[in-house]
């Protein structure tokens, strides 16, 4: 390859006397070992082999090897000053994963940073960060094509021929995916792969009816489609062949999207999260959304047989809370706001290709080796909290739906050192008998089972929301309070940090970016009192994913509502024949106006764990109060089957 050799000649002329000769020496050192690689491969790299390359590839993205490297920006602007620092430390960042593409065999993304580097060269330290402004900025209209292609093309798909080729005896495979393996993936494999049959068949069978019935539960017709993409944890391959025939009897053709590894590097992601906002302009914003909309026109066949996807979660690695290094790139107001509308002219598109109102998901999640605890004992109990039985508690929760419907708006208490004093407005019903405004959860789309939940109307949503332990996206919360005046949230703080404006900061960098603020888009009573008696009884709150934690307890959804861009779909339900209408608020209502007013793309759960609440009401027009649950124990007729996991949990 021309660009490989192209390489190998300058670094021979490289001098070593100067900073940038060593970033360039070390960056162009990385692009080669990315084409070996991607050579290997080509030419049939032995397991042995396959393995020693994914190391490799990822060991200069941890621990110290990061911290010393230039591309951590707080190292890239010690040594390069501030502009040209973040540029240096953005680059290399940047080569140090296009090891990626080299696993998937495609040379188009590595040969264009090999062009940088080169024109990096003849630029100079002086000339480096105006070249990287202007290069950062091109759109490549092949490299979209591509992403996109194996986003949702399955005749791209790089992974599922790696999960079906899998062998239980050689677990060498999963290196070839170019995710990083760690012990933890090969202990999963090895678990998984323990498992009696009837476990693998239940936990497919799981996922497979719990997609197909949030189809049936929204009226949506799947059988217009024709293919599924799912995502997976490297390890869990045992069940793709049922995957495959369970889906397949649905008609749909399952390919694998995504293979997921032990996550690389948590500190450098935060680092590098605002990368963007050194090259982002009004006229990238509009070339990328025209090429995305060219790209999706010409695989317009390939997006419109889409289902949908269907995702499997580990977690129960150890909480993260990042450091905050002043070097790092920061967006401000007018970074924030083109990436805002880029993100709104890109969900635009791809709705317009791929209508929500036609596709649906699924997601569940189980716990990885690394969990504290009993590993096993824990995936037992997990298995047992997935497959809890719609039949059971339908009509639980459909007791407390009764309940409110009707209701002018709820009040949320906490209890003891618990602050949380919270007014949510609730939408107004005309048709009691024809209308509702929660929606009954069961094992559909989310998995497992376990709340009821709605839109709230904005005015009249006032008061304090106060988690003492929370984990956000993958963040760590520590007292986080959330203040909302009319629905919007109007002041926020939290104890991460002995400086209150950090604090600040920190939610608004990582909860509401790119906005200055969200509205409440979702009010939810999480009624799976006993994945709350196994957080309880492992002792790993703090480590279950928020897809489970959002079931145990009062949640409430910054940003967008369950139903965006679904607004106007809303069919009655084929088992009580009402339907959903508080599917607005006054925010999303602007969509008929102007659809950019009208959606944040954010939608982030807080959850109050049964352990801080203290009640849950409803208030009626006539001023009748109506208690759902009453000094942390559910009180409504009708559910107190669900106080039985609570009173085991505390040795009641």
């Amino acid at each position: 390859m021309h660009k490989e050799s192209d390489i190998k000649k300058a670094l021979a002329g490289l001098g070593t006397q100067s900073s940038f000769d060593l970033f360039l020496r070390e960056t162009g050192e990385r692009l080669l070992f990315t084409f070996t690689i991607l050579n290997e491969l080509k030419d049939g790299a032995n397991p042995g082999r396959v393995s020693e390359l994914n190391q490799e590839a990822y060991a200069p993205l941890l621990g110290a090897a990061y911290e010393n490297g230039l591309a951590n920006p707080a190292r890239a602007v010690e040594v390069f000053g501030e502009e040209p620092g973040r540029f240096v430390s953005s680059f290399s960042y940047r080569i140090l994963f296009l090891f990626k593409e080299a696993f998937r065999g495609s040379v188009l993304g590595i040969d264009r940073m090999a062009d940088y580097w080169l024109e990096a060269r003849k630029a100079g330290q002086d000339g480096f960060a105006a070249l990287m402004e202007k290069r950062w900025a091109e759109v490549r209209m092949d490299l979209v094509e591509r992403t996109y292609r194996w986003t949702f093309d399955s005749a791209s798909s790089f992974c599922t021929n790696i999960a079906l080729a899998a062998s239980p005896d050689d677990l060498s495979y999963l290196y070839r995916y170019g995710v990083r393996i760690t012990e933890s993936n090969l202990k999963t494999a090895s678990f998984i792969n323990s498992l009696p049959e009837e476990d693998i068949k239940l936990i497919v069978d799981t996922m497979v009816d719990a997609y197909i019935e949030g189809f049936r539960e929204s009226g949506t017709d799947y059988t217009i489609k024709n293919s599924v993409a799912v995502i997976l944890q490297a390890g869990y391959e045992r069940m793709v062949p049922g995957l495959i025939a369970g889906f397949g009897g649905y008609g749909l053709k399952m390919y694998i999207r995504l293979v997921q590894g032990t996550k690389t590097n948590r500190q450098a992601t935060y680092d590098h999260r605002f990368d963007y906002a050194l090259s982002i302009t009004e006229e990238t914003v509009e070339r990328r959304i025209a090429a995305v909309e060219e790209v999706f026109n010409g695989m317009s066949d390939v997006l419109g047989n889409l289902s949908g996807a269907a995702y499997l979660e580990v977690f129960g690695e150890p909480p993260f809370s990042p450091v905050l290094k002043p070097e790092a790139c920061k967006a401000d107001d007018k970074a924030s706001g083109l990436f805002n509308r880029q993100m709104q002219g890109l969900r635009t598109v791809i709705n317009e290709y791929m209508p929500e109102d036609e596709t649906s998901f699924e997601i569940i999640a189980f716990p990885s080796p690394e969990i504290q605890g009993d590993f096993k004992e824990i995936f037992k109990d997990t298995v047992r909290l997935n497959t809890l039985s719609n039949k059971i508690y339908r009509p639980v929760q459909q007791a407390i739906i009764d309940a409110m419907d009707g209701a002018e708006y709820a009040h949320v208490l906490g209890s003891g050192s618990n602050q949380t004093d919270l007014t949510v407005a609730l939408c107004p019903i005309t048709d009691l008998e024809k209308q509702t405004i929660f929606d009954n959860c069961l094992a559909s789309v989310n998995v497992p089972l376990g709340e009821v939940f709605t839109s709230p109307m904005l005015k009249g949503t006032n008061g304090l929301l106060h988690v003492e332990e929370s984990f956000l996206n993958g963040l760590r919360y520590d007292n986080i309070r959330l203040e909302f005046k009319d629905g919007y949230v109007s002041d926020w703080s939290c104890n991460n940090f002995d400086d209150p404006q950090q604090g600040r900061d920190y939610i608004k960098e990582n909860l509401f970016f790119p906005h200055k603020t969200l509205p409440m888009g979702e009010f939810a009573i999480g009624t799976n009192t006993i994945a709350y008696a196994m957080a309880l009884k492992h002792k790993i709150m703090g480590l279950l994913p928020i897809l489970i934690l959002e079931k145990m307890g009062p949640h409430f959804a910054v940003g967008d509502t369950c139903f965006s861009r679904e607004e106007d779909s809303q069919k009655p339900s084929p088992i009580t024949g009402k339907t959903m209408i508080a599917v607005d608020n006054e925010k999303t209502i602007q969509r008929k106006e102007d659809p950019s007013l009208a959606y944040t793309n954010k939608h982030t759960d807080v959850t109050l764990p049964y352990s801080s609440l203290d009640s849950i009401s409803v208030v009626h027009p006539d001023g009748r109060e109506v208690f759902i649950i009453r000094s942390g124990r559910f009180v409504l007729p009708g559910t107190e089957m669900l106080n039985d996991a609570i009173d085991e949990a505390h040795g009641y």
